[in-house]
């Protein structure tokens, strides 16, 4: 299935727009949750500090290290009874051996990096208890001498920061689809705005191709009153034979412009041979049917044409292979052209002509069924029928008046005397 330009954008717009929401969403996400962890993490390293720092610099200025554990204890309990997102505190001497608890493992590198970088340094993410943790190490430095005695260790939990910030992660996911989503329908809105003025402007120039090639059809009917409205019927006639074959728009269309323009060949016929009352002779015929032969030449170059020709060319060749010019048999005659050789004959033989009156549509009708297979389509045939019988074609009526017919034939365009 082929799609539309306005579906193909569409499709395409859609991808990309997913794709950038998605790649949006997940970036500010990530910035977002970072941004939200690094100030949560220096809150509770802010308030770490200000509680204990007081305690471990004089417990350390003054020695007293056996009382220094209990009061440790009694702060570190305060703050994470406080902080839900702290899962541990420890205090480190300035080579990274521990103070508090004096059982906790040994963190020289960290103490190190964090007295070098003289800020807050943060560990690899870790597992504790089944939940993922991070330490934070802030040196702290005595005021009294500027430098740097121990380092704070404080465990902060990330699970629970994000668990807490889910609800901030929803409206920035939700604000960026929704931004994304907007700036998808602006421009769906704009594709559907523009395709239908390309819309607008086909049909226009469609209709107008159509006006101008009825305009030129009009042309060999002009020459010939005698037949003036032939093409225009012929072109509702096949019109209607290839909707009910079940043709696409744009087939329809080039079956009803090649019908309309399916004699136009005959500019290149002479008047008298043209408007001859009595029958044509053999040589006369041959130059009549050189009439889609002339068509081919005049629009050969019009690319506008290239897909309409074939049915116009073609539209005289016969199923059995002696229909002119190409001598084409069955299916190699364009499907067009056989829609209208079975519509041609038809209003040709439902109308009046210099050497006999109109048939009637049965008889017409008769004579369909009886050139089944020799000179025309099976299928186009049988379908063509069906629109006669349930009303759907329609015959002009044959001129009563002898007189009028007989003033009718024959005439010219104004002022030519050939």
């Amino acid at each position: 299935m082929r799609l539309s330009f306005l579906q193909r954008f569409a499709a395409l717009t859609a991808i990309l727009t997913v794709g950038a929401a998605v790649g949006l969403a997940f970036l500010f996400v990530r910035i977002h949750a970072r941004s939200i962890q690094s100030d949560i993490i220096a809150t509770a390293v802010g308030q770490a500090e200000a509680t204990l720092a007081p305690t471990i610099l004089q417990s350390m200025s003054t020695h007293q290290r056996g009382s220094l554990e209990r009061r440790l204890d009694r702060r570190a309990a305060e703050l994470t009874s406080f902080q839900e997102y702290l899962r541990g505190i420890r205090v480190y001497r300035a080579d990274g051996t521990a103070i508090y608890p004096l059982d906790a493992r040994p963190q020289r590198l960290a103490a190190r990096r964090a007295i070098a970088a003289q800020n807050v340094v943060l560990s690899k993410i870790s597992m504790l208890s089944g939940e993922r943790v991070r330490t934070a190490y802030a040196p702290l430095a005595d005021p009294n001498t500027q430098r740097y005695v121990a380092v704070l260790g404080v465990k902060v939990s990330i699970d629970q920061i994000q668990s807490q910030d889910l609800g901030e992660i929803r409206v920035v996911v939700i604000a960026t689809v929704a931004s994304s989503a907007l700036i998808f329908l602006s421009l769906l809105a704009l594709a559907i705005a523009a395709q239908r003025e390309l819309d607008r402007r086909k049909r226009l120039a469609d209709e107008t191709f159509t006006q101008t090639m009825g305009g030129i059809a009009s042309i060999v009917d002009k020459r010939d009153p005698y037949t003036a409205g032939h093409s225009m019927r012929v072109a509702h006639y096949s019109k209607m034979l290839a909707q009910r074959v079940g043709l696409g728009v744009s087939e329809i269309r080039r079956v009803e412009i090649g019908a309309l323009l399916h004699d136009i060949g005959k500019v290149g016929v002479p008047d008298a041979v043209l408007l001859k009352k009595d029958r044509l002779d053999d040589n006369e015929r041959a130059i009549i049917a050189l009439h889609p032969q002339i068509a081919g030449e005049i629009f050969n170059n019009v690319e506008a044409m290239h897909d309409i020709l074939p049915c116009i060319v073609a539209h005289h060749e016969r199923i059995d292979g002696r229909g002119y010019p190409g001598r084409l048999a069955g299916e190699s005659i364009p499907l067009g052209a056989r829609i209208i050789a079975v519509a041609d004959a038809y209003d040709a033989m439902t109308t009046d002509r210099p050497y006999r009156r109109a048939l009637s549509s049965e008889v017409a009708c008769e004579e369909l069924r009886r050139c089944v297979d020799s000179h025309f389509d099976k299928a186009c045939v049988a379908v063509f029928l069906t629109l006669v019988e349930d009303g759907s074609i329609v015959p002009p009526p044959p001129i009563l008046d002898d007189d009028l017919l007989e003033r009718t034939f024959g005439q010219q365009l104004p002022g030519n005397d050939s």
